[in-house]
């Protein structure tokens, strides 16, 4: 029998992520993918024993690439509000690289069976303390104050998810700072009692601005 390659198994990855890229799971064949990467199809199944299995590698793939992406923003030394900027955008600039990667996950995620491994789930742990560690600088530095890291870590990257999925192409450059801008603009050191309702509405709309309105949506 002959040894696998790596090589072979990332030149199949990567025909299959462009396939997918292109192509709902279901559409997309094996002997297509086979095709993409001038493979014979018998060859993918020496390497992935399904499709299904061909999937979760190229989720583990797109873990490790957005943790590289991510490394920076570990930099205790860098701003806090810096680090969340940046933390933003290397998720928006990845996905928008990786249009397909919603629906790997989306289907990853409905084909899950209790007990079984599930890849992108430790990248969404990583990325969710990595939040929370930069919720706990801001507050130490007195940047800002998140009572509620765990709510606010699901608002800031449910936001993300949102704008990724809705917002209209192309992006704003500064989409990552206004982004931050709205959401910390609610956690902002409170001096002398609340802040002014005018404040936390201007806010607001710094985050409603970025989102596009439903008639960009079709």
């Amino acid at each position: 029998m002959r040894c696998k390659s790596p090589a072979q198994a990332d030149k199949i990855l990567a025909a299959a992520a462009r396939l997918f890229s292109k192509h709902r799971f279901h559409e997309a064949r094996m002997e297509d993918i086979a095709a993409l990467a001038e493979v014979a199809k018998g060859t993918i199944y020496r390497y992935f024993r399904d499709k299904d299995e061909l999937y979760l590698a190229l989720l583990r793939l797109a873990g490790d690439a957005i943790h590289e992406r991510l490394a920076v923003c570990h930099d205790a030394a860098i701003d806090p509000r810096r680090r969340l900027v940046l933390m933003v955008g290397a998720i928006i600039a990845y996905f928008d690289e990786q249009p397909h990667l919603f629906d790997l996950i989306t289907h990853a995620e409905a084909m899950q069976r209790p007990g079984t491994e599930f890849p992108w789930q430790e990248t969404r742990a990583h990325t969710i303390d990595l939040v929370h560690d930069i919720f706990r600088a801001g507050t130490s530095a007195g940047s800002f104050r998140i009572d509620d890291p765990d709510l606010a870590g699901l608002l800031l990257l449910g936001g993300i998810r949102a704008v990724l999925r809705f917002q209209a192409l192309p992006r704003p450059e500064d989409i990552a700072e206004r982004i931050v801008s709205g959401f910390l603009g609610g956690h902002l050191p409170k001096s002398g009692g609340a802040c002014p309702a005018r404040s936390s509405r201007t806010s607001a709309q710094h985050v409603i601005d970025a989102t596009p309105s439903p008639a960009h949506n079709s």
